[in-house]
């Protein structure tokens, strides 16, 4: 149902029209002079103003006309006129009108042309709200990727940040990222992406690893129809669905030698064939690969190519372990806990025993093991401290729990207290990144008083 208003002067015309339109099922505003027409205008929002253009001299239906485009531009307005030559359609249109129809006018011609507006403006909405979605989501991926999410103050970040900053800006150039599993070398494909000049076009992931070698191929370079059974129709893949963008080659070093063929091919001129086609196709896109295997390693074995190796390897970047920069884990550790306590909406801690049994943790699945055990952690916690014993077997062993368990029975309440309190200032301290006053304010104590804990404690800035 739309809102239109109906302006004529002559009331037979008026009322039949919105006799007509309403039985359509759309609501009907009636204006019978200039001046009840702009009123309404002043009052409503109309979806379609249908006016004479005579009411009863051609500047007040000009007026109408560019008062409600003044006042509603995404509301269509059809102008009825005497005239229906080409100059009057010229001028009406130069006005702002969206269409016009000359008077004599059949009522089907009118709907028709009134329906085809209201689609119009639905598309246009449809339009607009797209785009706003697409701002706001594309918007929030940019900023889900920044540079700030590589967390970390250890050297082997900076240097990584440093080397990710000479290199964002570079639209072409190949990048391999190698680096155990769980180290977050998506994390930095989708910020290389998302911070470079590529950003506005697709980011297309394609694990290398999960598909067995006849899937990948026609799955990185589409086929034809009739390529193979079940073809039934043409197929793009992804190097075509990325054009403009970039491709990230998670797992390459599992790739078959047959995809690695194809795969050098691409990498020298950007042209490849579907499987089954003949005909040469050539796409605009920077490739982003990953690996979790030392290559060069894989090519002395001769279960990698090395010219192919040699094209990918252009900017190789080295993602570290966690175990060689323990000294982040306290930032990456709060990182999470805020997270999960946003989206689980818990109140949780982790005592400083915690933390430091944290560190001494190998972390063989690297920062994506972190993020999942403080996920677990948050979510089956008991209670709002997170104690070394709620930790898994692996970081804190049976025989670690049992000393722990008989050092908290031998604590009185007051000690427990004061080992609460000083884990609670921890990290309000870290936090605030050691001013006092702020965390003062935050937690409505007086500096002094603040600070004469610290002392007592032995809390000290790392």
């Amino acid at each position: 149902m739309a809102q239109i208003l109906v302006i004529d002067d002559e009331a037979s015309i008026r009322k039949a029209l919105a006799l007509s339109l309403s039985g359509d099922g759309h609501a009907i505003t009636e204006a019978d002079s200039k001046s009840a027409a702009l009123e309404r205008l002043h009052e409503h929002s109309f979806d379609l103003v249908v006016t004479d253009l005579f009411i009863p001299t051609e500047a007040d239906g000009i007026e109408i006309l560019k008062t409600s485009k003044g006042r509603q531009p995404e509301g269509m307005v059809i102008v009825i006129t005497a005239h229906g030559t080409i100059e009057r359609a010229v001028e009406i249109v130069k006005a702002g009108a969206d269409d016009f129809i000359a008077k004599g006018f059949t009522m089907e011609e009118l709907k028709f042309r009134l329906e085809r507006l209201l689609e119009q403006k639905r598309l246009r909405e449809e339009h607009r709200q797209l785009t706003e979605n697409y701002n706001r989501l594309r918007h929030e991926i940019t900023g889900r990727y920044r540079f700030e999410q590589i967390i970390g103050n250890s050297k082997a970040i900076r240097d990584l940040l440093q080397l990710l900053a000479r290199v964002v800006d570079d639209r072409d150039t190949t990048v391999l990222l190698q680096g155990e599993s769980g180290t977050g070398k998506e994390l930095v494909a989708r910020a290389i992406h998302y911070n470079g000049p590529r950003r506005d076009k697709p980011l297309v992931v394609v694990n290398c690893a999960a598909l067995p070698e006849h899937l990948l191929e026609s799955e990185l370079f589409g086929y034809e129809k009739g390529a193979f059974t079940g073809a039934l129709r043409d197929k793009s893949g992804k190097f075509e669905i990325a054009d403009g963008g970039t491709i990230f080659l998670d797992e390459i070093g599992d790739i078959s030698s047959k995809v690695q063929v194809e795969l050098l091919r691409f990498t020298q001129d950007h042209t490849f064939e579907r499987v089954g086609g003949n005909q040469p196709i050539t796409v605009d896109v920077r490739i982003i690969a990953a690996t979790n295997k030392r290559l060069d390693e894989e090519v002395a074995q001769g279960r990698f190519r090395a010219d192919l190796f040699y094209r990918l390897n252009v900017i190789p970047i080295f993602i570290p372990p966690l175990r060689e920069r323990q000294g982040d884990l306290p930032l990456l550790v709060n990182h999470f806990l805020e997270k999960f306590r946003r989206e689980k909406s818990r109140e949780i801690r982790f005592a400083s025993e915690t933390l430091a049994r944290l560190e001494k943790h190998n972390w063989p699945g690297n920062v994506r093991e972190l993020e999942n055990l403080v996920e677990r952690l948050v979510v089956t916690a008991l209670q709002t401290m997170i104690l070394p014993t709620d930790l898994p077997p692996e970081i804190f062993g049976q025989s670690e729990k049992e000393a722990f368990d008989s050092a908290m029975s031998q604590q009185s309440l007051q000690e427990a207290c004061e080992e609460f309190e000083k884990a609670f200032l921890l990290r309000h301290l870290e936090k605030h990144h050691w001013n006092i006053t702020e965390v003062a304010q935050a937690l409505g104590e007086r500096r002094d008083t603040l600070s004469r804990k610290i002392k007592r404690y032995g809390l000290k800035s790392k």
